[in-house]
């Protein structure tokens, strides 16, 4: 996998670039969102294996459909057990490999990489609103904050960053820097 080159402007000069920290950030809602979908998991996945022994036993067809469909109705379970048990596992062992970060005297980028490929340029400015979120293994500089409406016309905060990040406290001083020498 290879990384694309930063579109950088002239006289923009490469300060830190960075990836995020593999492993699990947020432990108590990952294991808590793992310990939710587990019961998903195994029920369906129990209930389509049973449903798949049973159908052979039918004796006529209405048994024979009600073995069907009961396997086609444990596969949403199961799925949605796995998305929750095995998910946050892949997302762990892959965010490091598919995302990078960079800095620079004048923006801050995301890239991303893999399935979905993307790269967003977050200008620092003295007015942007930059935050330090700490973490025990890792933490988070966000460089962008939108406040949006849902599709229920609710308003929410949207951030962007660098996300669990080990030099977190350098990257935001360095931005503090960037600011002041902007005013």
């Amino acid at each position: 996998m290879s990384n694309p080159p930063l579109p950088l402007r002239p006289g923009e000069t490469l300060l830190w670039e960075g990836a995020p920290v593999p492993g699990f950030h947020q432990r108590r809602l990952t294991f808590f969102l793992m310990l939710f979908g587990l019961p998903f998991l195994i029920i369906g996945v129990s209930l389509f294996f049973y449903s798949l022994l049973l159908y052979p036993q039918a004796s006529d067809i209405p048994d024979g459909g009600n073995a069907l469909v009961t396997t086609a109705f444990s596969l949403p379970f199961a799925a949605f057990g796995a998305f929750l048990v095995f998910g946050p596992i892949i997302e762990a062992r892959t965010a490091a490999r598919y995302i990078r970060y960079a800095l620079t005297s004048r923006a801050a980028y995301v890239i991303r990489t893999g399935r979905f490929p993307s790269l967003k340029v977050y200008p620092i400015l003295p007015s942007t609103a930059v935050e330090l979120e700490t973490g025990a293994r890792a933490s988070t500089v966000w460089v962008h904050s939108r406040l949006e409406r849902d599709s229920d016309g609710d308003l929410g905060t949207t951030k962007a960053g660098f996300e669990n990040i080990a030099e977190a406290e350098k990257v935001f001083l360095m931005i503090r820097d960037l600011q002041g020498k902007a005013e």
